[in-house]
């Protein structure tokens, strides 16, 4: 797009970009503009694209140092324990593989920039702003949720529409090992009972109700199978007990919109003693 600013100046720029934009002279008028008032807008420029280009951190450990200040619960003793690079993009877990009952870190990276995002256990039920969820809250508020933090990481790490399918898609399947087609898979939903000491720790309901509910989540993503127009997604993880499901909002080429839902499907077994 081009358009005439002051003293007949045009200038040409990228609407997506503005550290894009390119001065067009007019050689006629040109010579009626001060030096000095041109440097002043190539200098504005320059601190513009400066600040762009630093969002993020410059190194995980900085992002990760970010996480652990303003999360404090999280165990601070983390190990690296998977990272899939691609080319300019890659995303790190990190978490305590000797805790139990643990809470782990992703990091993020494009062009060498980095940043990180708690990725809590279903204990902190605010943070995943679980759907079905009836039980109260029996540990600490965060403050904040998974999809304000995908957010967050957008636009620090300037991610493109194709950057973020590629980063999600990558979390999903090689991070966490998530299963899709779910509405082909009734019988993972059958009689579902996940226990792990970590789940036992901060569940108050009894199994039937648990299995009722594990039930109910695949009765709504069966529903949603049955749509002509669908822009969502779901993802099952069962190592952390939930569902997510992906909506995809962006209604125009080159527009990144998008909401999370999760959904928990972690139950309370009883240990028989024989």
């Amino acid at each position: 797009m081009i358009e005439e600013g002051k003293n007949g100046k045009k200038y040409e720029y990228d609407e997506n970009n503005v550290c894009n934009l390119k001065l067009k002279i007019d050689y006629k008028k040109d010579i009626l503009m001060k030096p000095i008032t041109l440097l002043l807008i190539v200098f504005s420029i320059l601190i513009s694209c400066h600040k762009e280009n630093k969002s993020g951190f410059d190194s995980p450990e900085e992002s990760i140092k970010s996480v652990l200040y303003n999360f404090p619960m999280i165990d601070k003793k983390l190990e690296k324990v998977t990272k899939v690079d691609l080319d300019s993009l890659s995303i790190t877990l990190y978490k305590n593989p000797e805790k139990k009952d643990y809470d782990e870190i992703l990091v993020f990276e494009k062009n060498k920039r980095f940043y990180s995002i708690p990725f809590f256990s279903n204990m902190y039920f605010d943070y995943w702003d679980f759907i079905n969820e009836k039980q109260p809250l029996l540990y600490p508020k965060t403050n904040t949720t998974f999809e304000k933090q995908m957010k967050i990481l957008v636009r620090e790490l300037n991610l493109k529409p194709a950057d973020f399918t590629i980063l999600t898609k990558v979390m999903m399947s090689n991070i966490l090992n998530t299963e899709t087609n779910l509405y082909l898979k009734p019988k993972i939903f059958d009689n579902y009972v996940y226990s792990t000491y970590r789940v036992d720790k901060y569940k108050l309901e009894e199994s039937d109700s648990c299995i009722n509910r594990t039930q109910s989540v695949f009765n709504h993503i069966l529903k949603d199978s049955e749509k002509t127009m669908r822009y969502n997604q779901y993802f099952l993880d069962s190592e952390n007990g939930r569902v997510y499901e992906l909506i995809n909002d962006s209604r125009k080429r080159g527009e990144l919109k998008f909401k999370f839902k999760t959904y928990r499907i972690d139950c309370f077994s009883y240990i028989l003693n024989i």
